[in-house]
């Protein structure tokens, strides 16, 4: 799996993550008791040798320890009395194990004591601390009080000191590692002649052979990865996607085509997409047959593109031709020439013009031309018709006659008979346009509109007459 992979590659970074342990946070104590332990056993700073040191180039070591062990005072006896291993710090719990014998007084490859139990630490915890992770080993069966994932305080009760895995007597076993590194990446705590850490981890490191102090660091803990994530990209178990966790933060990418595995210390890297584009189709942009549109194969499919004013061969990507120009001065808006007699737009780069017979009106909006002037259809005016004169004359009304004969009727078809005003007109007598004769026989020109306005006059003039001389009549009876 991918951690294993990364494991040599952190234990070349081990040396170098000692002095940056300054910027994490710092560590108080791993034990809650404050006299229940008895013997010191550091970590052994010249493994390679066979001769242990510790980093206060002592003896207070075995060879090829990677951790700090403190016994408890009173042997296995003292394991009931339930002294508590508490966090060094703020952090999230990534392994636990819990259920093994806790009386082991050697070290087996196999059974209930030994190597085979978890992994050596019996019932253990593991917590990430942000920039490092501890491992609290050897617990009692049954104390352990975390789960995977739970977020712990500084000082926070993990489990109870027993003999569990592979151990020899009762003690805590406290191992400071490389964030996702194994035992090859753990480093001395301490800081000393003989210790390469600095500065020291915990916030009080206090002398040679006694506990660190139970101050707890007050500053904010750094952001933690899950268990299972790196720092590089990695695959998951079914290779869909791969994972990569940054200062806390976790990233996912899907890998549609599969995930491919990388050599150690390199991310993993999705498969390229399985292809689906048509024959012929590539990565670059390419015009179709008809020039209008063009296509590329873009993550294993066709990709096409219209192209309204055509589609352009290039030298790489074939390109989509731009809109055609219109001439200056000449936009889509009908405009008027400046004589008049036309008006122009463009539409689509293409100028159309239009004549104006009636010439070109300026508009808002489009210029128009104005409506054609309303021409003669061929017939002319009416003929000049003069009344023809018959000869016959239509006798004055007697102003002061006092007959009392009755009035002759009005003939609509005739004119007035006995005393009606007929053709004012004598021959001969005709003076101009403005003579009158025999009463009013007004005629202004000869429009044949006017004379029927004058017949009319005249008519109802002869039927006033006729009215008052009935008066007259009715009033001598």
């Amino acid at each position: 799996m991918k951690r294993a992979r990364i494991v040599a590659g952190c234990a070349l970074l081990a040396s170098a993550l000692a002095p940056a342990a300054a910027s994490a946070q710092l560590a108080r104590r791993s034990v809650e008791c404050p006299g229940c332990i008895g013997n010191y056993y550091y970590f052994d700073q010249n493994a390679s040798s066979g001769a242990h040191r510790d980093w206060n180039c002592g003896a207070s070591s075995y060879d090829g320890h990677r951790g700090s062990d403190w016994s408890l005072t009173g042997g296995l006896g003292a394991i009931d009395a339930g002294n508590n291993v508490v966090a060094v710090a703020a952090g999230t719990v990534v392994t636990t194990n819990d259920g093994a014998f806790d009386r082991c007084t050697s070290c087996p490859s196999s059974g209930t004591c030994g190597t085979s139990v978890g992994f050596g630490y019996g019932n253990y915890v593991r917590i990430d601390h942000g920039t490092r992770s501890v491992i609290y080993a050897h617990m009692r069966t049954g104390s352990v009080r975390v789960r995977v994932g739970d977020r712990v305080t500084c000082g926070q009760a993990l489990g109870q000191i027993a003999s569990s895995g592979c151990s020899t007597g009762a003690h805590l076993h406290t191992e400071f590692r490389a964030v996702g590194g194994t035992s090859t990446t753990a480093y001395d705590p301490y800081t000393g002649m003989c210790s390469p850490t600095r500065p020291s981890v915990w916030t009080q490191q206090n002398a040679y052979r006694t506990l660190p102090g139970t101050t707890c660091d007050g500053s904010t803990p750094p952001p933690v990865c899950p268990t299972g994530t790196f720092a590089i990209w990695t695959c998951n178990a079914s290779r869909t996607q791969r994972t990569r966790c940054i200062d806390g933060m976790v990233m996912t990418e899907p890998c549609p085509a599969g995930c491919m595995g990388r050599p150690a210390g390199t991310d993993d890297v999705c498969n390229p997409p399985m292809s689906m584009c048509s024959a012929g189709v590539t990565a670059e942009w390419a015009c179709n047959s008809g020039r209008d549109a063009r296509v590329r194969c873009n993550a294993g499919r066709d990709e096409t593109q219209a192209c309204p004013f055509g589609c352009t061969v290039n030298a790489g990507d074939d390109l989509c031709s731009s809109a055609p120009m219109c001439p200056a001065g000449v936009t889509a808006e009908w405009t008027c020439t400046t004589d008049g007699s036309m008006r122009r737009r463009c539409v689509m780069g293409a100028v159309q013009s239009e004549p104006c017979a009636s010439g070109c009106e300026m508009r808002a909006g489009d210029d128009g031309c104005r409506p054609a002037q309303r021409t003669d259809s061929g017939v002319g005016p009416m003929p000049d018709v003069t009344e023809q004169d018959t000869g016959s004359q239509i006798p004055a009304p007697d102003a002061g006659s006092s007959d009392g004969g009755a009035p002759q009727p009005f003939d609509a078809g005739s004119g007035l008979r006995d005393g009606g005003l007929g053709d004012a007109r004598r021959p001969g007598a005709d003076a101009g346009p403005a003579s009158v004769d025999g009463g009013c026989g007004c005629r202004v020109g000869s429009s044949t509109r006017i004379r029927a306005d004058a017949r009319l006059l005249a008519m109802l003039t002869a039927a006033a007459a006729l009215v008052a001389r009935r008066r007259r009549s009715a009033s001598q009876r």
